[in-house]
């Protein structure tokens, strides 16, 4: 009875929940995965009630209180299941941010499998994985269903990988729930993680006799704000195998052996270190891996690891779940290849302290097969401390591989696992090279202290090898302190100047080894050629004076430093000597001496600060650069810029001359004087002289408005040495000046004062600059080359460019004031305005519009006249006029075929100003003409046009009867529809006969015969007319804006397919204008004909027809086809 009623009402409680589940996961997917884990404790806590309750005697409890007990769980379940259907539940969103695949434990893999049970993605239906079970294993069960979930949201590809486009996607489906809830931040933990690397190494085979073989990889994760210690780890071994499969081993992080090597007992391997196996930093994250050398007999075995403790000075966070446990490896009998050691060197050796030191060599000899040498560690077991070397080197056979490292806790480490590098088989030198900067008394043992801490993988089975390590060597002794003193690459060089002070004579690199060393006194060494010392020399340590300020004989003095010059060993530090450039006794030296200052450094006057030692040689003289003392210069130079002019009478600014006065590079001038000497005559030519800096236009010094012959210029010009500056002379010319010639003479007295040491100083003698000769100016007009192309113009077109013209003055500037355009009285209807663009004298474009005035009687053109014109032509430059004109529509007088050209009347409605004020009223000894040239200037009025385009898709590389062998297209101008009655095309073949041509019209899909009747080609053109022929039949038309699909086909193709077979196809072209016409008068002689319809009553017999020339777009329009061994065509 008991058992009945226990079964009974569990079953009916059970059957109640799976209802209720089952309506809430219908209406409320998400809200359900939040609490299912309620209800699912819920009934389990009811089942235990009832299993405990029915176990107790009958007398215990009444059936009254059992099913008020069932009731007011019933009430529960129903409340919960209510919170999911009104969206409260009370959960939190879970933040994903690790990466997970097949083989990984721990981290969030039981997250990402209840998230995917919660959603419809379901891991398993019973068992591990399923619902309310879910583990820490990511295996192929939740592979598939994070495959599923991938492909249900658009993510690509399905592999099942939990990766970052993955979690993105799931943390973007937790949102806030209805009621104004919040999400829960990312949770932070509050201890130590650690979890299966992201790319911890999945199933794969080991091989017997191998070294290092990786068996887990592992990530550790501080979130604290304090670094912690890692410092116990223990594994288990997993897989069919013994102890005696695995030998050493090892903990490694990246390329370094982290531990000695840990047996194995009873399965068991432990790392044990108080100071820490490795340090876990705070907010950051170390990935370590377990490596084992493996047993030469453990074949056909397979091994593991499994993580079971983690001791460290900081607490494990409590999401930590172990064991971990790794993947299993099929261990291989397959023969690893082997690597061996000859003799290290150097041993037991002598060394002073040097850069590029060779600290270890060895060759290994490599067999079997090769090698990939992918890390290797070296430890110094010598006395000398770490800082006593720098700048660590790898060689192998020579050449230097991986990047330099420092060396650090006595290791230098070289990760190559980026770019591994090939040992072949046989020998392979390896060469550790360091500077040794200190450790004086000290010495030094690289070793390879293990096998393993060269990483070497064998190039087949992509596994390590296991080498013996090196034999050991006897350590090799670091000698005593030493000295180098060179003279610096950027010592100065060149002059100095007379009487300067303070002057930098030498500059020096120290630099100790060994040993600290503090250098007492140090002697400076000065000649000169006056033989009589240096005034003032101090010296410089690192941009610091130490020691007194002295003056130095010229044999040389020792300067006392005390204790200021200590020289930090491996360190390179700058000794400059300064001083001035006067003899002891103050004099100057004078203009070409020269000056070698040197430094040398006794024995007696070093010492080694730990050690006590001296150098064991003295250092001699090291000498500067030879330095010469030269007097500041000012040179003048007429400006190579600005040569020799001519100008006329009455030109105001006119440029009379440039030069350019340089420094030397000793010192800067300040230049105060400026002196510009003229004849009498040339003198009384000019108003206004003045002075103007040539690179920013501004006037130098107080202009001479009545000059004479000999004008000095007041000046206040500072310049640097080795500056350069441009002076620019300008005057009014008078108008009644006579020909002849101004030839200005900067005088030898212009000058200044050295910017440093005051000297005075001058140019030295006299410089003629540039002859400017009074002569008369000419402007000369042309057509520019620039003129635009001849083209085709929609009526109704504004700004259309028709003519560019070319002004070049000579000898003075022009303002151009009048100027009259004239257009061919047959197009003048059709030109509604002209309008001319042009520069002014500040270049300003401006831009002027004017009418036409239409011809009478025996005018042969219409003119638009242009007054009050402000067109700035330079001096001995040029500048373009360019001319515009406004179309317009046929309805408004335009008259379809006009040719529209320009021209520059040439002694009517023109006038120009030359500088000297004087007018000019003719142009050129004729008319200006656009279309002076074949193919440019003139615009041909249409009232619509076509374009045609070969098309490049659509064909195949077929050349058959009844398939299209050339397609394009024809496009009206959206103006207005046209009307075509002919088209021309090129065909030549080779090999090849092809006859009975067609057209069809297949736009849109359609596919109509153009011309009712097969034509054939006729020498090299093939003429194509709708209808019947090209004298009878109907235009084809084409809308305003549309575009028609034409493709040409023929009707027989025979002898295709031999080799050298050729066929081209390409528009034939209409190179020259003709008179609109009717259709039929045209086709006799052109290969296109078509029409605008701007006729009023338009047909085929209109006059409203023309040829091809100018339709754009004909170019670029061959298709060949060609027979090798297959048919290949251009597109």
């Amino acid at each position: 009875m008991q058992m009945h009623l226990r079964r009974k009402g569990a079953d009916a409680i059970l059957s109640a929940s799976r209802k209720r589940s089952v309506r809430g996961y219908k209406g409320q997917t998400k809200h359900m995965s939040l609490a299912t884990k309620n209800i699912a404790a819920v009934v389990i806590g009811l089942g235990l009630i009832f299993s405990f309750a029915f176990a107790t005697p009958a007398g215990a409890q009444t059936m009254a209180d059992l099913q008020a007990q069932i009731q007011a769980l019933l009430a529960q379940i129903a409340a919960l299941q209510a919170q999911i259907g009104s969206g409260t539940t009370g959960g939190a969103c879970f933040t994903f941010t690790r990466d997970h695949t097949v083989g990984h434990s721990g981290g969030e893999v039981m997250e990402i499998q209840k998230f995917l049970n919660n959603n419809g993605f379901q891991v398993a239906a019973s068992g591990a994985g399923s619902p309310g079970n879910e583990t820490s294993y990511f295996g192929a069960l939740t592979r598939a269903a994070v495959s599923k979930f991938q492909a249900a949201n658009g993510i690509s590809p399905t592999a099942g990988y939990w990766g970052p486009i993955t979690r993105a996607k799931a943390n973007s489906m937790c949102t806030t729930p209805p009621g104004g809830g919040t999400g829960t931040p990312p949770v932070t933990g509050n201890g130590l993680k650690v979890m299966l690397a992201s790319d911890n190494p999945t199933a794969g085979t080991l091989v017997q006799g191998q070294g290092i073989g990786e068996l887990m990889r592992l990530t550790f994760s501080n979130p604290t704000a304090s670094e912690i210690s890692v410092t116990g780890l223990s594994f288990n071994r997993t897989g069919a195998s013994t102890d005696s499969s695995l030998g050493n081993v090892y903990m490694y992080q990246g390329g370094a052996r982290l531990t000695d090597p840990a047996g194995i007992s009873s399965s068991v391997i432990s790392f044990n270190d108080a100071s820490g196996i490795f340090k876990v930093p705070a907010g950051g994250s170390v990935t370590v891996s377990l490596r084992a050398d493996l047993g030469g007999s453990s074949g056909g075995e397979t091994i593991g690891a499994q993580l079971t403790s983690v001791t460290a000075s900081g607490a494990l966070d409590s999401s930590v779940s172990l064991p971990l446990t790794g993947t299993n490896f099929l261990i291989s009998s397959a023969t690893i290849a082997t690597a061996t050691w000859g003799s290290t060197t150097p041993n037991g050796g002598t060394f002073a302290p040097a850069d590029d030191t060779t600290v270890f060599q060895n060759t290994l000899t490599v067999n079997n097969r090769a090698a990939d040498l992918r890390s290797v560690q070296f430890e110094n077991r010598g006395t000398a401390s770490d800082s006593a070397f720098q700048n660590f080197k790898l060689f192998v056979k020579g050449v230097q591989v991986g990047n330099v490292q420092q060396i650090s806790g006595r290791k230098v480490v070289f990760d190559l696992s980026g770019s591994p590098v090939r040992l072949a088989t046989g020998g392979n030198e390896i060469r550790l090279v360091a500077d040794v900067v200190a450790g004086s008394g000290k010495n030094f043992d690289f070793q390879i202290r293990r096998g393993t801490d060269i990483h070497l993988v064998d190039t087949e089975l992509n596994q390590p090898l296991k080498p013996s390590a090196p034999s050991t060597v006897t350590a090799n002794e670091i000698e005593g302190v030493s000295l180098s003193v060179v003279k610096a690459a950027n010592s100065p060089t060149g002059n100095v100047a007379v009487g300067a002070t303070n002057v930098l004579w030498g500059r020096f690199e120290f630099r100790a080894a060994g040993d600290n060393l503090k250098i007492e006194q140090l002697t400076v060494d000065v000649d000169t050629t006056a033989g009589a010392g240096m005034d003032n020399v101090r010296i410089m340590l690192n941009g610091t004076q130490v020691g007194s300020t002295a003056d130095v004989a010229e044999g040389g003095t020792t300067i006392s430093l005390g204790s200021s010059m200590i020289l930090t060993a491996g360190q390179t530090a700058i000794v400059e000597i300064y001083g001035d450039a006067k003899t002891t006794a103050g004099a100057n030296y004078s203009n070409g001496d020269t000056v070698n200052v040197g430094v040398s450094v006794a024995v007696a006057d070093t010492e080694g600060i730990s050690s006590g030692d001296r150098i064991s040689s003295a250092i001699a003289e090291v000498e500067g650069n030879s330095l010469t003392v030269s007097s500041s210069t000012l040179t003048g130079t007429k400006f190579s810029g600005y040569g020799d002019q001519t100008m006329v009478a009455g030109t105001n600014n006119a440029r009379l001359g440039s030069f350019t006065l340089s420094t030397g590079s000793v010192e800067g001038v300040n230049v105060n004087t400026i002196v510009l000497n003229l004849s009498s005559t040339e003198s009384g030519s000019i108003t206004d002289l003045r002075l103007v800096d040539n690179a920013t236009g501004q006037q130098i010094g107080t202009a001479k408005s009545s000059p004479s012959t000999a004008n000095t210029f007041s000046v206040n010009l500072a310049m640097g040495a080795s500056q350069t500056k441009v002076i620019d002379i300008y005057a009014n010319i008078k108008s009644g000046a006579g020909a002849g010639t101004i030839i200005v003479d900067l005088d030898d007295t212009t000058g200044g004062t050295g910017a440093t040491t005051g000297q005075s100083t001058t140019i030295g003698s006299d410089l003629t600059l540039q002859t400017i000769t009074i002569g008369s100016g000419t402007l000369t007009v042309t057509r520019d080359p620039g003129t635009p192309v001849n083209t085709n113009v929609i009526a109704g077109s504004t700004m259309v460019h028709v003519g560019k013209f070319d002004f070049a003055a000579a000898n003075s500037s022009y303002t151009v004031q009048e100027v009259a355009v004239k257009v061919p009285a047959d197009a003048a209807t059709s030109v509604a305005n002209v309008t001319l663009k042009y520069k002014d004298q500040s270049g300003a474009e401006q831009t002027v519009t004017r009418s036409l005035a239409l011809s009478s009687g025996a005018q042969t053109h219409a003119t638009a006249t242009f007054t009050g014109l402000t067109f700035y032509v330079p001096l001995n430059d040029s500048a373009d006029l360019d001319v515009y004109v406004d179309v317009p529509t046929t309805t408004s007088g335009a008259k379809s075929g006009a040719a529209i050209s320009v021209l520059l009347d040439a002694d009517e409605g023109f006038k120009a100003i030359d500088a000297a004020g004087n007018a000019y009223t003719s142009l050129a000894s004729s008319d200006v003409n656009s279309a002076a040239n074949s193919g440019f200037g003139t615009k041909y009025v249409k009232r619509s046009v076509p374009v045609l385009a070969r098309t490049t898709t659509g064909l195949g590389n077929t050349v058959a009867a009844g398939t299209g062998l050339y397609r394009f297209t024809m496009t009206a101008d959206a103006a207005g529809a046209i009307d075509w009655r002919e088209i021309s095309f090129e065909i030549t073949t080779t090999g090849v006969t092809i006859t009975g041509w067609t057209l069809h019209d297949i736009t849109g899909g359609a596919n109509v015969q153009i011309n009712d009747s097969a034509v054939n080609v006729s020498g090299t053109t093939l003429a194509i007319c709708p209808d019947a022929s090209c004298t009878i039949g109907e235009a084809q038309q084409i809308g305003a804006g549309s575009t028609k699909t034409y493709e040409l086909r023929a009707s027989s193709v025979s002898g295709w397919g031999n080799a050298g077979d050729d066929l081209t196809i390409r528009f034939t072209d209409d190179t020259s204008e003709v008179a609109n016409a009717a259709a039929s008068a045209l086709h006799a002689g052109q290969n296109m004909v078509w029409s605008d319809r701007s006729a009023t009553s338009h047909s085929t017999t209109t006059t409203d027809w023309t040829n091809g020339y100018l339709v754009k777009d004909m170019d670029n329009d061959t298709r060949q086809c060609q027979f090798g061994t297959v048919t290949t065509c251009t597109p």
